[in-house]
């Protein structure tokens, strides 16, 4: 590698930076206990970007089955890892437009990226490795160092591109050759330098040999570079060559039989054509790869609750709890928005409580080992109790449990809530502290609720507001000995 181009290329004032907005919203992604109404409000602060957005999730391509009219809403029904990307696309279309310039063939850039794009998320999904819209925005940035190349070098990487004669699969034996490097080492490097996740980094830095990438990303990277081959069937002069390669790389990496290749083909080039009309990218002609027979991306069926996890998550990224094996603080977060946006667009309701075990912090003054068997049988004294009913049970934080229960009013929430403490207090809990012997404790539990109907609505207009309620109610049933139930109502409905 050629250490002085590296230190020209990223000294280069013209090359691509995220903007503010854009970073933000990764930095708040990246913590596991963020609020949802957080991001919401980083996005709508920028008007533009926020109404691209909305636009974008209610465009065919989504294909939700109501409008969404709010970027609370948009999380809710499409997940935080697809208004991430989102947010990050527009922003770094935005950021490459702004200094365009005409020697760089930019419609020719952008088709394949969207085309590339379109395609690995639809791999991801037909293989079922998640991490689909990491799929996405991977293969969107993958050749975002050509870019970068393009900036510093000028003309001379213009030649370098010609001397492929159109064929992107040469790109980088050339970059090689003329420049000790490749144009995936310098767009992993940008990456690095935006602080993108291992998730983006990886998927650029070995989009062009998959094998190489870390066993931890193997399977997304195979997937991006699956979306570059779907590419090359696009604009190869030999199609039916790279349709070859194709399907063995499919079968090969990640067990896609052909018809399931194919099915990933039709999708590809309607969806790369809706996705540049919104980001509003000049892709040239794209070819028609056949009849437009699946959507680009999954039917989401009419929001209901509980909403469980994103598909396109990490597994590994702190989604589930690794002491309770309860979804964590932000499947909680995204029920609660889900609820209040269910509830104040028509005449559902929910009920959502925080539990808190009375002796957590006599357990956790023991060490955290304590404390964490503590909550592991908390939680399957709860889980039992709740989940056969409809409802879901969350890791809250380090001490707190957290309840959704769809479709419950003020009375059965109580009732329901009422029975499980009463039939607590009435067992030892017994726990296994890993290095001592299962032992029982006397245990009691307090519990604050609250009812999300259209009385508490008249009062609490937000997710934020509602959980604020309930966080209080909690903090009134524990004090003195605790072991009690108390539950938000409104003096109108007292």
């Amino acid at each position: 590698m050629n250490p002085d181009l590296v230190e020209s290329v990223l000294a280069c004032k013209r090359i691509p930076s995220l903007p503010a907005v854009a970073l933000k919203v990764l930095e708040l992604t990246q913590d596991q206990n963020v609020r949802i109404q957080a991001i919401a409000e980083t996005i709508s602060n920028d008007p533009a970007l926020a109404g691209k957005v909305l636009r974008t999730v209610n465009s065919s391509f989504y294909a939700l089955r109501k409008p969404c009219s709010t970027i609370n809403q948009a999380i809710v029904m499409l997940g935080l890892s697809a208004v991430k990307t989102l947010a990050l696309g527009f922003s770094l279309v935005s950021s490459v437009a702004e200094t365009a310039d005409r020697e760089f063939d930019y419609p020719s850039y952008w088709r394949r990226s969207l085309v590339s794009s379109v395609a690995a998320k639809c791999v991801a999904r037909t293989a079922g490795i998640g991490q689909e819209e990491e799929a996405f925005l991977g293969a969107l940035l993958q050749d975002i160092g050509m870019v970068a190349l393009h900036r510093t070098l000028g003309r001379s990487y213009v030649q370098i591109i010609a001397s492929t004669m159109g064929d992107h699969r040469q790109l980088s034996k050339f970059e090689l050759a003329e420049l000790e490097m490749t144009h995936a080492d310098i767009g992993a490097m940008l990456a690095q330098r935006w602080k993108l996740p291992p998730e983006l980094c990886m998927p650029i830095k070995f989009h062009e040999r998959p094998s190489a990438a870390p066993q931890e990303s193997l399977k997304l990277c195979q997937a991006v570079a699956l979306g570059g081959i779907a590419a090359d069937v696009l604009e190869s002069s030999e199609p039916a060559v790279a349709l070859k390669k194709f399907y063995a790389r499919a079968q090969e990496w990640l067990a896609i039989n052909n018809a399931r290749a194919d099915e990933i083909m039709k999708a590809v080039t309607q969806g790369a054509r809706e996705i540049a009309y919104l980001l509003k990218v000049d892709i040239g002609s794209v070819p028609n790869a056949s009849e437009i027979v699946a959507s680009a991306t999954a039917q989401l069926s009419a929001l209901t609750l509980p909403v469980g996890a994103d598909e396109g998550e990490n597994p590994n990224s702190g989604v589930l709890d690794s002491v309770t094996g309860l979804p964590g603080r932000m499947v909680f977060s995204r029920n609660i928005v889900a609820g209040v946006e269910v509830a104040r667009s028509g005449d559902k309701i929910f009920s959502v409580a925080l539990v808190r075990c009375d002796q957590y912090d006599a357990a956790a003054s023991q060490g955290p080992h304590m404390a964490d068997a503590l909550m592991k049988s908390l939680a399957e004294v709860v889980n039992k109790a709740i989940t056969p009913s409809g409802g879901l049970v969350c890791r809250f934080d380090d001490s707190r449990l957290a309840i959704v229960l769809p479709d419950n009013d003020r009375n059965a929430c109580t009732k329901r809530l009422e029975a499980m403490r009463t039939e607590f207090a009435g067992k030892p809990l017994a726990i296994a502290p890993p290095g001592f012997k299962p032992m029982a404790i006397p245990a009691t539990i307090s519990i604050g609720s609250a009812t999300y109907d259209a009385i508490v609505q008249a009062r609490v207009s937000d997710a934020d507001t509602l959980l604020d309620v309930i966080q209080r109610a909690l903090t009134a049933a524990s004090q003195g000995a605790g072991s009690q139930l108390r539950v938000y109502a409104p003096r109108s409905a007292a």
